[in-house]
């Protein structure tokens, strides 16, 4: 069950985020250069937006494709459910854009060994009906977390907490979980194993605070309704539901007066291409540009890394894809540079490794501190050539086109682009078959578990956890209850093993040496490392994006006429 939970959040996160899988839009925004008559219209409807809000008070608004689901933090299942718990709730500490500060808890201790956590909370924190946050709110959202009765999607990240594998399990009682309230405003939390990511897990929304006299006062309908739940972070919410959140400042915020926006309205907006329309026309602050609209808006738009990192999975349990040198024969044919180039127009950036560089290293982004070109963003046919013939050697192949592969991807013109372009250049490059075949999204999520023989390679992705290597690295394991590759490596495992009990320099370089463990096996295909067009209206000051927990950090957000 933990493990369903995981893979539909990531690829609910991934098409969120405009990845394999994503619906393209059919129609098309209307040309910038309008009739003088549609411009004037726009300009009124944006002029009167602006004075309304020029007469009242200072309201951000932006749009999401589907509802949120749940204002309750540790049922966030999707990333535009944790944006919007990010804003309503604080957690120990707050990752400000990979800035990881002070929230709730003003310090924190750590033993030598890494493991015990102590964790010191403010004392002015202040809950929004009026109530004290304390350690025990902290203690409470953590066992609700990890308790089976529960049913919290993201219970899987429990497990860095000491017996939080066993806790979900059932197997022992959350009393037996590694977190402890010493006294009102201090913490102890004991860890399962050293992770140096630990602290900036605290930031993410299932880490929350929560209120076990309201769960209690609630029930099943806790965070289901703006007043079925509540706030300890910047914002409450007012209104939720029928495809519109509202939130507004928490006026017992700690430190409200930092917070500069009165209010936050998000609408639900299905079709990326009326959101743009609506921005045009000043409804909305900020909106997604869908990639086929992107030179329409050329300079107009910014950029993030949304975390995704999108590959072809390869089955090992195909007797072709069991060869080492056939899987590095498909890595080295493919030219990801003009696969980007066709399938996204050039917006994403090709992959020629594993891990986002973007994550943290020691000090710096771990791609800074561990450069690495695993591929070339070009094909090198010599050496798909080379280990093409030492593939069909070894696997008793006289013809190419007697390996014949079966490709899954979901049912989505998006996807439907991307497989034809993989599979021409394998077909033209190595003279092997690929076979495509369209599936229901979720069908196609469903396909994604260990031992599943229905495809020999599948278009997917991952988004990380947390900002650290091993968030991408832990799905191979031969261990993992994640490894749809059926990739097993003495070596990897090792590597990844040690990671667990070293920490600081040595324990990234056990990461590094997994990542090119994977990559020199041939593990998987990378493509490409998604990034998020969107615009920001002019007056809005001061917004971040982010690809960890969150799309876009408003907190500290401004706006200005």
């Amino acid at each position: 069950m933990k493990k369903k939970h995981l893979l539909v959040w990531v690829m609910a996160l991934a098409m969120a985020a405009g990845t394999i899988g994503c619906s393209t839009p059919s129609t098309s925004v209307q040309d910038q250069t309008k009739a003088p008559e549609a411009q004037n219209e726009q300009n009124d409807a944006q002029g009167e937006g602006q004075e309304a809000d020029a007469a009242g008070e200072k309201i951000f608004r932006y749009s999401n494709t589907v509802d949120i689901a749940t204002i309750d933090p540790n049922k966030s299942n999707a990333v535009a459910d944790s944006t919007v718990s990010y804003h309503l709730y604080d957690g120990l500490y707050r990752n400000v854009q990979g800035d990881l500060q002070p929230a709730t808890a003003t310090s924190y201790d750590v033993t030598d060994d890494g493991l015990v956590y102590t964790f010191h909370l403010r004392e002015d924190a202040k809950w929004s009906d009026g109530e004290p946050v304390t350690a025990k709110d902290f203690e409470y959202g953590m066992k609700r977390l990890c308790d089976p009765a529960a049913a919290c999607p993201m219970s899987y990240l429990g497990a860095v907490l000491k017996n939080g594998n066993a806790v979900t399990a059932g197997e022992k009682s959350v009393d037996e979980l590694g977190v402890k309230v010493i006294d009102d405003y201090t913490l102890e939390i004991t860890l399962e194993n050293p992770a140096d990511y630990f602290v900036s897990m605290t930031s993410m929304a299932c880490f929350a605070p929560v209120r076990e006299d309201k769960v209690e006062e609630y029930g099943e309908q806790y965070g289901s309704a703006a007043d079925k739940a509540v706030y300890n972070g910047p914002f409450v919410c007012s209104e939720y539901g029928n495809g519109k959140l509202v939130m507004e400042k928490n006026e017992n915020y700690y430190a409200v007066d930092q917070i500069t926006l009165d209010g936050v309205e998000l609408l639900t907006i299905a079709d990326n291409n009326t959101a743009v329309s609506m921005f045009d026309a000043g409804e909305l602050d900020l909106v997604e540009v869908p990639s086929e609209l992107a030179a329409q808006y050329e300079g107009k738009t910014l950029s993030y890394y949304s975390g995704a990192d999108d590959y072809a999975a390869l089955n090992h349990n195909n007797e072709y894809l069991a060869n080492k040198n056939f899987r590095l024969a498909l890595n080295y044919a493919l030219n990801r540079e003009e696969y980007n180039l066709l399938a996204h127009n050039g917006l994403y950036e090709a992959n020629q490794r594993y891990v986002l560089p973007q994550v943290r290293g020691v000090e710096q982004d771990y791609g800074t501190e561990y450069p690495l070109e695993a591929f070339p963003l070009q094909n090198d046919m010599d050496k798909a050539n080379e280990y093409m013939t030492a593939a069909m050697q070894e696997l008793g192949v006289s013809d190419p086109s007697e390996i014949s592969l079966k490709l899954v991807v979901s049912d989505t013109d998006t996807a439907k682009k991307e497989a034809e372009i993989v599979a021409n250049q394998w077909t033209t490059n190595l003279g092997i078959k690929i076979d495509i075949n369209m599936v229901p999204g979720a069908t196609r999520n469903a396909m994604l578990i260990p031992n599943n023989d229905e495809f020999d390679i599948i278009m997917t992705g991952w988004a990380p956890d947390y900002s650290d290597p091993y968030s991408y690295l832990e799905l191979w394991h031969s261990e993992s209850q994640y490894n749809y590759l059926n990739y097993h490596s003495d070596a990897y495992d090792g590597y990844l093993d040690a990671s667990k009990t070293t920490r600081g320099e040595e324990r990234m370089e056990n990461l590094y040496n997994a990542e090119k463990t994977l990559l020199e096996d041939g593990a998987l295909v990378p493509l490409q490392l998604r990034e998020v067009q969107y615009m920001v209206s002019d007056r809005v000051q001061n917004l971040g994006a982010y690809f960890i927990g969150l799309n876009y950090d408003y907190m500290y957000a401004d706006i200005t006429e």
